[in-house]
């Protein structure tokens, strides 16, 4: 089956915002400049903007034009190769932890290329929390809200709460110092410092539209969807000791998971 003439099109123009032929707030032609030039239909031209915008090439501008959108860092996610390098880290000396993060494994970027948003709040758990920790309606919790960046862009690579049982917390005075962040081997050592390790970490992983509110923070494209991600961080004991919910731009994210299977019997 031959390629659609409008994504002939979107190709190649893709191609040439990858490789920087088309810099980051160029204008791409008119399009009556395209169909002038025989690249195809008026129809044909805003199919291909289309998909571009969609792609997260492009920013269409009603009224003005289409123009070469800032690439943002994509995030390629490896839950189990993450979660036990996480774990991992959790017994190194501070110099190495401090060396470098999760953050930056997945992203490629180093330390001074990015910025660390942490603000936290001690509240009582509201319904759902509660059930989820098994502790009463309005006990308190230390609420984390996280925001990280590439300083090259303006908007985060996701949005992260995270829930922890004030009380389990507040054995290390430090964990409830935000300016503390980013902390040297993340969540894994805080939990260490006040004599939990971790043992099984669930994800559960869904998609919907933005609010409003994730839409302007998270500079989305229209249509683009988030992955929301649950995650419950059990001790080896067995009670949840962390939860988090990371709201990612869908068009920046993807999961990748190597699950090993168990060979058949030999016959």
């Amino acid at each position: 089956m031959s390629t659609p003439k409008w994504r002939q099109l979107a190709d190649d123009l893709a191609q040439q915002i990858r490789s920087g032929a088309l810099a980051e707030g160029e204008a791409l032609p008119q399009i009556r400049e395209l169909t002038a030039s025989g690249a195809g239909s008026t129809t044909t031209v805003q199919a291909a903007y289309r998909a571009l915008e969609t792609e997260g090439l492009v920013r269409i501008v009603r009224g003005r034009g289409t123009y070469v959108r800032r690439q943002r860092s994509r995030v390629i996610r490896e839950s189990q190769a993450r979660y036990q390098w996480e774990k991992d880290r959790a017994l190194l000396p501070e110099d190495e932890r401090r060396a470098t993060g999760v953050t930056e494994r997945e992203t490629g970027l180093d330390t001074p290329a990015l910025a660390f948003q942490a603000t936290y709040e001690v509240v009582g758990a509201p319904p759902e929390i509660a059930d989820r920790f098994g502790v009463a309606l309005g006990s308190q919790m230390l609420h984390r809200h996280y925001r990280t960046s590439s300083r090259d862009e303006s908007a985060p690579i996701g949005l992260i709460d995270s829930w922890l049982v004030y009380e389990v917390a507040a054995r290390n005075p430090s964990l409830l110092d935000s300016g503390r962040e980013p902390w040297p081997g993340g969540t894994a050592h805080q939990l260490r410092t006040v004599g939990i390790e971790i043992g099984q970490i669930d994800d559960l992983i869904g998609a919907r539209p933005p609010t409003a509110d994730e839409t302007k923070l998270l500079d989305l494209l229209p249509g683009t969807a988030v992955l929301v991600l649950h995650k419950f961080s059990y001790s080896v004991d067995g009670p949840l000791a962390e939860y988090s919910e990371a709201v990612l731009p869908g068009d920046r994210h993807q999961f990748l998971y190597r699950v090993p299977l168990e060979r058949w019997p030999s016959v």
